[in-house]
Protein backbone atom coordinates (compact mmCIF):
# COMPACT_ATOMS: atom_id res chain seq x y z
CA UNK A 1 0.00 0.00 0.00
CA UNK A 2 2.84 2.15 0.16
CA UNK A 3 2.91 5.00 -2.19
CA UNK A 4 5.18 6.01 -4.14
CA UNK A 5 4.64 8.32 -6.89
CA UNK A 6 3.36 12.29 -6.12
CA UNK A 7 -0.65 13.49 -7.39
CA UNK A 8 -0.27 15.91 -9.85
CA UNK A 9 -4.05 17.25 -9.54
CA UNK A 10 -3.95 16.88 -5.84
CA UNK A 11 -0.65 18.14 -3.80
CA UNK A 12 -0.40 21.34 -3.82
CA UNK A 13 -3.39 23.93 -3.64
CA UNK A 14 -2.39 25.77 -6.94
CA UNK A 15 -3.42 21.87 -8.73
CA UNK A 16 -6.57 21.60 -6.42
CA UNK A 17 -8.21 24.90 -7.27
CA UNK A 18 -8.22 23.89 -10.60
CA UNK A 19 -10.54 20.68 -9.68
CA UNK A 20 -14.17 21.21 -10.02
CA UNK A 21 -16.08 22.18 -7.09
CA UNK A 22 -18.69 19.88 -5.52
CA UNK A 23 -17.35 16.69 -6.59
CA UNK A 24 -15.03 14.13 -4.64
CA UNK A 25 -11.79 14.01 -6.75
CA UNK A 26 -9.66 10.73 -5.60
CA UNK A 27 -6.19 8.80 -6.06
CA UNK A 28 -5.90 5.46 -6.24
CA UNK A 29 -3.78 4.07 -3.39
CA UNK A 30 -4.00 0.25 -3.99
CA UNK A 31 -6.26 -1.75 -5.41
CA UNK A 32 -9.95 -0.80 -3.95
CA UNK A 33 -8.41 1.66 -1.93
CA UNK A 34 -8.44 5.99 -2.82
CA UNK A 35 -7.97 9.45 -1.11
CA UNK A 36 -10.23 11.56 -2.00
CA UNK A 37 -10.10 15.59 -2.10
CA UNK A 38 -13.80 17.16 -1.98
CA UNK A 39 -13.83 20.96 -3.33
CA UNK A 40 -16.64 22.41 -1.91
CA UNK A 41 -18.84 25.00 -4.17
CA UNK A 42 -19.33 27.43 -1.82
CA UNK A 43 -15.21 28.33 -2.41
CA UNK A 44 -13.94 27.35 1.30
CA UNK A 45 -11.14 24.92 2.09
CA UNK A 46 -11.57 21.59 0.90
CA UNK A 47 -11.60 18.14 2.75
CA UNK A 48 -9.62 14.77 2.79
CA UNK A 49 -11.51 11.41 2.49
CA UNK A 50 -10.35 8.35 2.62
CA UNK A 51 -12.06 5.16 0.96
CA UNK A 52 -11.72 1.87 0.73
CA UNK A 53 -14.43 -1.19 -0.27
CA UNK A 54 -14.83 -3.90 1.99
CA UNK A 55 -17.03 -7.04 1.44
CA UNK A 56 -18.82 -5.48 -0.91
CA UNK A 57 -19.18 -1.92 0.05
CA UNK A 58 -17.63 1.63 0.12
CA UNK A 59 -16.70 2.63 3.56
CA UNK A 60 -15.35 6.17 4.01
CA UNK A 61 -14.00 8.60 6.51
CA UNK A 62 -13.64 12.20 7.01
CA UNK A 63 -10.18 12.85 7.81
CA UNK A 64 -9.48 16.38 8.08
CA UNK A 65 -9.57 19.95 6.00
CA UNK A 66 -7.22 21.02 3.45
CA UNK A 67 -4.37 23.15 4.15
CA UNK A 68 -5.76 25.33 0.78
CA UNK A 69 -5.97 28.81 3.28
CA UNK A 70 -4.38 27.86 6.55
CA UNK A 71 -0.94 26.49 7.36
CA UNK A 72 -0.92 22.73 8.55
CA UNK A 73 -1.45 21.68 12.14
CA UNK A 74 -1.08 18.12 11.81
CA UNK A 75 -4.50 17.27 13.20
CA UNK A 76 -7.31 19.14 11.91
CA UNK A 77 -5.46 21.31 8.59
CA UNK A 78 -3.73 18.60 6.81
CA UNK A 79 -1.37 18.62 3.73
CA UNK A 80 -1.49 16.55 0.98
CA UNK A 81 1.59 14.35 2.30
CA UNK A 82 -0.04 14.15 5.76
CA UNK A 83 -3.74 13.30 4.53
CA UNK A 84 -1.81 10.54 2.76
CA UNK A 85 -0.19 8.99 6.01
CA UNK A 86 -3.89 9.29 7.28
CA UNK A 87 -5.42 7.14 4.73
CA UNK A 88 -3.11 4.61 4.77
CA UNK A 89 -3.44 4.28 8.88
CA UNK A 90 -6.99 4.00 8.09
CA UNK A 91 -6.58 1.41 5.90
CA UNK A 92 -4.74 -0.61 7.91
CA UNK A 93 -7.08 -0.21 11.12
CA UNK A 94 -10.25 -1.54 8.73
CA UNK A 95 -7.93 -4.11 7.53
CA UNK A 96 -7.20 -4.99 11.25
CA UNK A 97 -10.80 -4.55 12.21
CA UNK A 98 -11.95 -6.76 9.43
CA UNK A 99 -9.58 -9.34 10.96
CA UNK A 100 -10.89 -9.09 14.60
CA UNK A 101 -14.95 -9.29 13.22
CA UNK A 102 -13.56 -12.80 11.68
CA UNK A 103 -12.52 -13.70 14.92
CA UNK A 104 -15.58 -12.84 16.82
CA UNK A 105 -15.40 -9.48 17.93
CA UNK A 106 -18.04 -7.04 17.57
CA UNK A 107 -17.30 -4.46 14.45
CA UNK A 108 -16.91 -0.61 15.76
CA UNK A 109 -19.80 1.39 13.99
CA UNK A 110 -19.14 5.10 13.56
CA UNK A 111 -15.80 7.18 14.81
CA UNK A 112 -14.07 5.16 17.98
CA UNK A 113 -14.89 7.64 20.83
CA UNK A 114 -13.75 7.86 24.00
CA UNK A 115 -16.63 6.76 25.20
CA UNK A 116 -16.66 3.63 23.43
CA UNK A 117 -12.81 3.12 24.43
CA UNK A 118 -13.51 3.48 27.91
CA UNK A 119 -16.57 0.38 27.37
CA UNK A 120 -14.52 -1.75 25.79
CA UNK A 121 -11.91 -1.33 28.41
CA UNK A 122 -14.02 -1.91 31.28
CA UNK A 123 -15.36 -4.98 29.86
CA UNK A 124 -12.08 -6.43 29.43
CA UNK A 125 -11.75 -5.16 32.89
CA UNK A 126 -14.62 -7.14 34.23
CA UNK A 127 -13.19 -10.11 32.36
CA UNK A 128 -10.30 -9.95 33.97
CA UNK A 129 -11.16 -9.47 37.43
CA UNK A 130 -10.08 -5.99 37.71
CA UNK A 131 -9.81 -4.39 41.10
CA UNK A 132 -11.47 -1.12 41.82
CA UNK A 133 -13.54 -1.74 38.52
CA UNK A 134 -16.85 -0.11 39.94
CA UNK A 135 -15.50 2.66 41.24
CA UNK A 136 -13.25 3.46 38.26
CA UNK A 137 -16.92 3.05 36.08
CA UNK A 138 -17.88 5.32 38.59
CA UNK A 139 -14.81 8.30 38.25
CA UNK A 140 -15.65 7.63 34.35
CA UNK A 141 -19.67 8.30 34.82
CA UNK A 142 -18.67 11.52 36.51
CA UNK A 143 -15.42 13.20 35.03
CA UNK A 144 -14.95 11.69 31.71
CA UNK A 145 -18.11 10.31 29.81
CA UNK A 146 -19.88 13.91 30.26
CA UNK A 147 -16.50 15.87 29.23
CA UNK A 148 -14.66 13.85 26.78
CA UNK A 149 -16.82 10.74 25.42
CA UNK A 150 -18.02 11.85 22.78
CA UNK A 151 -14.82 13.24 21.07
CA UNK A 152 -12.87 10.57 18.78
CA UNK A 153 -9.59 9.06 20.17
CA UNK A 154 -7.88 9.52 17.16
CA UNK A 155 -8.70 13.34 17.35
CA UNK A 156 -7.18 14.05 20.96
CA UNK A 157 -4.69 16.53 21.32
CA UNK A 158 -2.27 16.89 24.22
CA UNK A 159 -3.50 20.77 24.94
CA UNK A 160 -7.45 19.55 25.07
CA UNK A 161 -6.68 16.86 27.50
CA UNK A 162 -4.81 19.03 29.80
CA UNK A 163 -7.65 21.85 29.33
CA UNK A 164 -9.96 18.97 30.73
CA UNK A 165 -7.58 17.55 33.63
CA UNK A 166 -7.10 21.61 34.66
CA UNK A 167 -11.23 21.86 34.54
CA UNK A 168 -11.22 18.94 36.50
CA UNK A 169 -8.87 20.02 39.34
CA UNK A 170 -10.47 23.21 39.53
CA UNK A 171 -14.07 21.77 39.83
CA UNK A 172 -16.15 21.29 42.90
CA UNK A 173 -16.08 17.75 44.81
CA UNK A 174 -18.92 15.95 42.73
CA UNK A 175 -21.00 13.12 44.83
CA UNK A 176 -22.57 10.05 43.28
CA UNK A 177 -26.37 10.87 42.70
CA UNK A 178 -28.91 8.98 44.52
CA UNK A 179 -31.05 6.36 42.67
CA UNK A 180 -33.90 8.70 41.99
CA UNK A 181 -31.79 11.57 41.84
CA UNK A 182 -30.63 12.59 38.13
CA UNK A 183 -28.11 15.26 38.42
CA UNK A 184 -24.81 14.67 40.86
CA UNK A 185 -24.55 16.86 43.57
CA UNK A 186 -21.90 18.70 44.36
CA UNK A 187 -19.57 20.52 47.58
CA UNK A 188 -18.02 24.01 47.30
CA UNK A 189 -15.33 24.74 44.83
CA UNK A 190 -11.75 24.22 46.86
CA UNK A 191 -10.04 26.59 48.71
CA UNK A 192 -7.59 25.46 50.98
CA UNK A 193 -4.41 24.30 50.33
CA UNK A 194 -5.29 20.31 50.94
CA UNK A 195 -8.64 21.33 49.19
CA UNK A 196 -6.79 22.05 45.95
CA UNK A 197 -4.78 18.62 46.95
CA UNK A 198 -7.48 16.74 47.13
CA UNK A 199 -8.80 17.93 44.10
CA UNK A 200 -5.74 17.55 42.62
CA UNK A 201 -5.25 13.90 43.08
CA UNK A 202 -8.65 12.77 42.08
CA UNK A 203 -7.97 14.75 38.83
CA UNK A 204 -4.91 12.39 38.92
CA UNK A 205 -6.78 9.50 39.71
CA UNK A 206 -9.34 10.05 36.44
CA UNK A 207 -6.58 10.73 34.35
CA UNK A 208 -5.04 6.96 35.46
CA UNK A 209 -8.36 5.56 34.35
CA UNK A 210 -8.45 7.76 31.10
CA UNK A 211 -5.13 6.22 29.93
CA UNK A 212 -5.85 2.61 30.89
CA UNK A 213 -8.69 2.82 28.46
CA UNK A 214 -7.06 4.78 25.65
CA UNK A 215 -4.01 2.23 25.86
CA UNK A 216 -5.95 -0.58 25.82
CA UNK A 217 -7.64 0.95 22.78
CA UNK A 218 -4.07 1.44 21.18
CA UNK A 219 -3.01 -2.19 22.05
CA UNK A 220 -6.04 -3.48 20.52
CA UNK A 221 -5.40 -2.09 17.32
CA UNK A 222 -8.73 0.04 17.85
CA UNK A 223 -7.17 3.37 17.24
CA UNK A 224 -4.37 4.22 14.48
CA UNK A 225 -2.87 7.26 16.00
CA UNK A 226 0.45 7.01 18.55
CA UNK A 227 -0.86 7.67 21.89
CA UNK A 228 0.98 11.04 22.13
CA UNK A 229 -1.75 13.31 22.79
CA UNK A 230 -2.04 11.44 26.11
CA UNK A 231 1.04 10.08 27.00
CA UNK A 232 2.53 13.42 27.36
CA UNK A 233 -0.09 14.76 29.54
CA UNK A 234 2.04 14.49 32.89
CA UNK A 235 0.03 14.47 36.40
CA UNK A 236 0.15 16.60 38.87
CA UNK A 237 2.99 16.12 41.71
CA UNK A 238 2.99 16.53 45.09
CA UNK A 239 -0.76 15.26 45.46
CA UNK A 240 -0.70 12.29 47.47
CA UNK A 241 0.70 14.01 51.04
CA UNK A 242 -2.56 12.87 52.42
CA UNK A 243 -2.35 14.09 56.66
CA UNK A 244 -3.29 10.79 58.04
CA UNK A 245 -4.67 11.32 62.25
CA UNK A 246 -3.61 9.10 64.36
CA UNK A 247 -5.40 8.54 67.56
CA UNK A 248 -3.35 8.09 70.74
CA UNK A 249 -3.43 5.45 73.69
CA UNK A 250 -5.62 7.98 75.80
CA UNK A 251 -7.81 9.77 72.96
CA UNK A 252 -8.68 6.11 72.30
CA UNK A 253 -10.05 4.99 75.78
CA UNK A 254 -12.01 8.00 75.87
CA UNK A 255 -13.42 7.39 72.67
CA UNK A 256 -14.24 4.38 73.58
CA UNK A 257 -15.77 5.30 76.87
CA UNK A 258 -18.48 7.73 74.97
CA UNK A 259 -19.49 5.00 72.78
CA UNK A 260 -23.10 3.45 73.32
CA UNK A 261 -22.39 -0.31 74.37
CA UNK A 262 -23.15 -1.73 70.87
CA UNK A 263 -20.97 0.43 68.81
CA UNK A 264 -17.98 0.25 71.79
CA UNK A 265 -18.01 -3.61 70.78
CA UNK A 266 -17.47 -2.59 67.11
CA UNK A 267 -14.60 0.77 68.06
CA UNK A 268 -12.69 -1.67 70.13
CA UNK A 269 -12.70 -4.36 67.43
CA UNK A 270 -11.89 -1.96 64.94
CA UNK A 271 -8.96 -1.09 67.64
CA UNK A 272 -7.62 -4.61 67.83
CA UNK A 273 -7.43 -5.52 64.51
CA UNK A 274 -7.61 -2.36 62.20
CA UNK A 275 -10.31 -3.90 60.41
CA UNK A 276 -13.01 -1.93 58.05
CA UNK A 277 -15.85 -1.47 58.75
CA UNK A 278 -17.52 -3.07 56.45
CA UNK A 279 -15.13 -6.29 57.49
CA UNK A 280 -15.79 -6.41 60.74
CA UNK A 281 -19.52 -5.51 60.26
CA UNK A 282 -19.43 -8.91 58.51
CA UNK A 283 -17.03 -11.32 60.99
CA UNK A 284 -19.11 -14.02 62.48
CA UNK A 285 -18.27 -15.97 65.41
CA UNK A 286 -16.59 -18.63 63.51
CA UNK A 287 -14.60 -16.37 62.00
CA UNK A 288 -12.59 -15.89 65.51
CA UNK A 289 -9.73 -18.87 65.90
CA UNK A 290 -9.03 -19.02 69.45
CA UNK A 291 -6.80 -21.27 69.50
CA UNK A 292 -4.10 -19.57 66.80
CA UNK A 293 -5.97 -16.35 68.28
CA UNK A 294 -6.65 -14.70 64.81
CA UNK A 295 -9.59 -12.90 63.43
CA UNK A 296 -10.21 -14.03 59.80
CA UNK A 297 -11.87 -10.73 57.75
CA UNK A 298 -12.96 -10.47 54.36
CA UNK A 299 -13.47 -7.32 52.31
CA UNK A 300 -16.93 -7.66 49.99
CA UNK A 301 -16.29 -4.19 47.85
CA UNK A 302 -13.68 -2.62 46.13
CA UNK A 303 -10.43 -1.60 47.33
CA UNK A 304 -11.49 -3.81 51.05
CA UNK A 305 -8.08 -5.76 50.46
CA UNK A 306 -7.52 -9.53 50.51
CA UNK A 307 -8.84 -12.02 52.80
CA UNK A 308 -6.58 -12.47 55.54
CA UNK A 309 -6.28 -13.43 59.32
CA UNK A 310 -5.39 -10.91 61.94
CA UNK A 311 -3.16 -12.03 64.67
CA UNK A 312 -4.41 -10.69 67.91
CA UNK A 313 -2.51 -9.39 70.81
CA UNK A 314 -3.73 -11.45 74.14
CA UNK A 315 -6.02 -8.19 74.88
CA UNK A 316 -7.21 -8.70 71.83
CA UNK A 317 -7.75 -12.50 72.06
CA UNK A 318 -9.31 -11.91 75.27
CA UNK A 319 -11.93 -9.25 74.12
CA UNK A 320 -13.40 -11.85 71.37
CA UNK A 321 -12.93 -14.85 73.87
CA UNK A 322 -16.00 -13.06 75.95
CA UNK A 323 -17.64 -11.33 73.44
CA UNK A 324 -18.27 -15.01 70.99
CA UNK A 325 -18.26 -16.97 73.61
CA UNK A 326 -21.84 -19.60 73.89
CA UNK A 327 -22.59 -18.12 70.75
CA UNK A 328 -23.97 -19.66 67.36
CA UNK A 329 -21.03 -20.12 64.59
CA UNK A 330 -22.75 -18.38 62.11
CA UNK A 331 -24.00 -15.01 64.05
CA UNK A 332 -22.16 -11.95 62.87
CA UNK A 333 -19.93 -10.80 65.91
CA UNK A 334 -20.96 -7.17 66.25
CA UNK A 335 -24.37 -6.85 66.71
CA UNK A 336 -26.59 -3.43 66.82
CA UNK A 337 -29.63 -2.66 69.35
CA UNK A 338 -32.77 -0.99 68.80
CA UNK A 339 -32.92 -1.59 64.72
CA UNK A 340 -36.37 -0.83 63.36
CA UNK A 341 -35.53 0.11 60.34
CA UNK A 342 -33.76 -3.29 58.66
CA UNK A 343 -35.41 -6.71 58.75
CA UNK A 344 -34.33 -8.95 62.14
CA UNK A 345 -33.20 -12.34 61.90
CA UNK A 346 -32.51 -14.89 64.67
CA UNK A 347 -29.43 -14.18 64.36
CA UNK A 348 -29.47 -10.63 65.35
CA UNK A 349 -28.78 -7.16 63.46
CA UNK A 350 -25.77 -6.20 61.89
CA UNK A 351 -24.61 -3.11 61.05
CA UNK A 352 -25.15 -1.69 58.07
CA UNK A 353 -23.98 1.12 55.41
CA UNK A 354 -23.32 4.46 57.07
CA UNK A 355 -25.07 3.27 60.12
CA UNK A 356 -21.82 4.35 62.04
CA UNK A 357 -21.27 8.00 61.14
CA UNK A 358 -23.83 9.75 62.62
CA UNK A 359 -22.66 7.71 66.27
CA UNK A 360 -19.06 8.08 65.60
CA UNK A 361 -19.55 12.14 65.37
CA UNK A 362 -21.75 12.03 68.39
CA UNK A 363 -19.25 9.86 70.09
CA UNK A 364 -16.33 12.04 69.24
CA UNK A 365 -18.25 15.04 70.37
CA UNK A 366 -18.88 13.48 73.83
CA UNK A 367 -15.19 12.75 74.39
CA UNK A 368 -14.08 15.67 73.52
CA UNK A 369 -12.26 14.98 70.32
CA UNK A 370 -12.20 16.96 66.82
CA UNK A 371 -14.32 14.94 64.28
CA UNK A 372 -13.01 11.64 62.51
CA UNK A 373 -14.13 8.96 60.90
CA UNK A 374 -14.47 5.32 61.37
CA UNK A 375 -11.46 4.56 59.02
CA UNK A 376 -8.87 6.18 61.45
CA UNK A 377 -9.20 4.16 64.14
CA UNK A 378 -7.29 1.59 61.25
CA UNK A 379 -4.71 4.12 60.82
CA UNK A 380 -4.32 4.45 64.81
CA UNK A 381 -4.04 0.28 64.84
CA UNK A 382 -1.41 0.69 61.73
CA UNK A 383 0.80 3.54 63.38
CA UNK A 384 0.81 1.98 66.90
CA UNK A 385 2.23 -0.98 65.06
CA UNK A 386 4.90 0.80 63.51
CA UNK A 387 5.84 3.06 66.27
CA UNK A 388 6.31 0.03 68.52
CA UNK A 389 9.12 -1.74 65.66
CA UNK A 390 6.83 -3.94 64.16
CA UNK A 391 8.28 -4.77 60.38
CA UNK A 392 6.49 -2.65 57.76
CA UNK A 393 5.85 -6.53 55.64
CA UNK A 394 4.26 -7.40 59.03
CA UNK A 395 2.06 -4.22 59.54
CA UNK A 396 0.97 -4.49 55.53
CA UNK A 397 -0.17 -8.22 56.33
CA UNK A 398 -2.01 -7.43 59.12
CA UNK A 399 -4.03 -4.33 57.03
CA UNK A 400 -4.26 -6.89 54.04
CA UNK A 401 -2.09 -5.30 51.85
CA UNK A 402 -0.33 -7.15 49.05
CA UNK A 403 3.08 -4.59 49.92
CA UNK A 404 3.94 -2.17 51.78
CA UNK A 405 3.51 0.77 49.79
CA UNK A 406 0.37 2.02 51.16
CA UNK A 407 1.71 1.35 54.69
CA UNK A 408 5.16 3.39 53.41
CA UNK A 409 3.29 6.17 52.00
CA UNK A 410 1.10 6.50 55.07
CA UNK A 411 3.20 5.53 58.11
CA UNK A 412 6.63 5.35 56.65
CA UNK A 413 7.24 8.68 58.58
CA UNK A 414 6.80 7.25 61.88
CA UNK A 415 9.34 4.73 60.79
CA UNK A 416 12.58 6.29 61.42
CA UNK A 417 11.37 6.84 65.23
CA UNK A 418 10.62 3.00 65.76
CA UNK A 419 14.04 2.35 64.07
CA UNK A 420 16.58 4.59 65.98
CA UNK A 421 14.44 3.32 69.40
CA UNK A 422 14.86 -0.46 68.31
CA UNK A 423 18.50 0.00 67.28
CA UNK A 424 19.62 1.27 70.74
CA UNK A 425 17.42 -1.03 72.59
CA UNK A 426 18.23 -4.15 70.59
CA UNK A 427 22.00 -3.58 69.80
CA UNK A 428 24.79 -5.16 71.82
CA UNK A 429 27.28 -3.02 74.06
CA UNK A 430 30.61 -3.81 72.55
CA UNK A 431 32.72 -2.02 75.60
CA UNK A 432 35.46 -1.19 72.86
CA UNK A 433 35.34 2.27 74.20
CA UNK A 434 36.86 3.52 77.33
CA UNK A 435 37.13 6.39 79.65
CA UNK A 436 38.60 9.16 77.61
CA UNK A 437 41.90 10.80 79.25
CA UNK A 438 41.20 14.49 79.02
CA UNK A 439 43.61 17.02 80.38
CA UNK A 440 42.94 20.47 81.14
CA UNK A 441 44.00 22.70 79.05
CA UNK A 442 46.88 25.36 79.96
CA UNK A 443 46.73 28.80 79.87
CA UNK A 444 50.21 30.75 79.08
CA UNK A 445 50.57 33.01 81.83
CA UNK A 446 48.03 31.71 84.29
Amino acid sequence: MTRTKRSAKMETWTARKKLPQGKTNQEPMSPGHYLGYRRPESGAAGSWFARCRRDGKILQTRLGTADDFQDSDGAEFLTYTQAETMAKAWFQARAEEAVRVAGGEPAQVGPFTVAAALRTYFADAERRGVKGLKRDQARAALWLIPQLGELEVGKLTRRRLETWQTETADAARRIRPKKTATEPRTRPAPKTDDEKRARRDTANRVLTVLKAALNHALDRRQVTCTGEAWREVKPYRGTTKARVRFLSVEDQVRLVNACPEDFRGLVKGALYTGGRYGELARATVQDFDPTGGTLFLIGKGTGEGKPRRVVLTEEGQAFFQELTAGRPAGEVVFQRDGVTRRKLTELGSSWGHGDQSRIMADACTAAGLDPLGFHELRHSYASMLVNAGCPLPYVAAQLGHTDTRMVEKHYGHLAPTALAESVRALMPKLGLTGAAKVEPLKVAGA
